[in-house]
């Protein structure tokens, strides 16, 4: 939730982006490189124009579980959302990695989704995990997974 101090709202920051009251923000946060290969984490942060709860809302943290990519860019166009009040963060792939090799894993063979809170100082994933963590979860009041069965797996 946005903080504030004696009723003033404080900015809203992800990486070194400050978010301020009813702005609409595309990011590109850094993920670590895979091998000389940069890689992002593209997220679309929408704040309202008065205060109220963080919530986030996330997809593909399995890179095969593509579904909720498609769900996130809808809701992205809501017109609804012009009368949001708090903030939206939408991450509608968190594994870069495993979504371009329609893996559900990254490349290190681990589970993203069962290495939370990461390690600046751990494997692949960890690394990963620590940086969606530290730069979405911890700020974020709610939030909203989003998984879906895979090609040839049901849930």
């Amino acid at each position: 939730m946005p903080q504030t101090t004696q009723g003033a709202i404080l900015p809203f920051t992800i990486g070194e982006h400050t978010i301020s009251l009813g702005q609409d923000v595309k990011i590109d946060l850094p993920l670590p490189n895979l091998y000389n290969t940069p890689a992002f984490l593209a997220l679309h942060v929408k704040r309202g124009r008065k205060s109220g709860p963080t919530v986030f809302i996330s997809a593909c943290i399995h890179g095969n579980e593509i579904n909720g990519i498609e769900i996130i860019r809808r809701l992205s166009e809501l017109k609804l959302l012009s009368r949001l009040r708090g903030t939206l963060i939408l991450a509608p792939i968190v594994n870069p990695y495993g979504f371009n090799a329609l893996s559900r894993y990254l490349p290190d063979r681990r589970d993203l989704n069962r290495c939370f809170p990461g390690s600046a100082v751990g494997s692949l994933t960890s690394r990963v995990a620590q940086v969606f963590f530290d730069e979405v979860v911890k700020k974020s009041d709610f939030g909203i997974d989003l998984h879906t069965a895979a090609l040839h797996r049901s849930n």
